[in-house]
């Protein structure tokens, strides 16, 4: 499979949206709600956010016009730190068909080559204990969780 991974543009906006709210039906059925469906317009307003932005880092995988997979990535400083240059992944999804193909590794990669050359020191990203596949995706970067996010719902 021929996969192309460059820089997100504007003209990937709609296909971006459209993959988000993939995401976010995913985490909606492994989660059991929690979050609401997707808002498409403030979704595209996020992601233009990210262009032209020195502290966002954004790469799309394209299988011909089609993308396919998408990691979006903000850097931080962190002054209380050790270690203060931080880059938090917000965003990290690959449509359902194109899913355990190797995208996500692509995505990685490119992200992880960024982090070198901007001299990141520490990359923080969240993901649901009830997300299995994504769990042990990045645990097989080396991701350790390090600290446990709580929550207490009333009905």
């Amino acid at each position: 499979m021929d996969i192309k991974i460059r820089k997100f543009e504007a003209k990937d906006i709609a296909q971006a949206v459209e993959l988000c709210d993939e995401i976010r039906e995913y985490h909606r059925e492994i989660l059991h709600g929690y979050f609401n469906p997707i808002d498409r317009n403030f979704e595209e307003q996020a992601l233009l956010s990210t262009l032209g932005s020195e502290k966002s880092f954004a790469v799309v995988a394209l299988h011909g016009d089609k993308l396919v997979g998408l990691l979006i990535a903000n850097k931080k400083c962190a002054p209380y730190l050790e270690k203060p240059n931080v880059c938090h992944i917000g965003t990290l999804g690959i449509t359902k068909e194109y899913r355990k193909q190797g995208i996500g590794k692509m995505l990685m990669k490119e992200f992880l080559a960024f982090c070198k050359q901007q001299n990141i020191q520490e990359v923080t990203l969240g993901v649901f204990n009830d997300n299995k596949n994504a769990y042990k995706f990045y645990e097989d970067y080396g991701f350790k969780p390090q600290e446990q996010k709580m929550s207490l719902k009333f009905d």
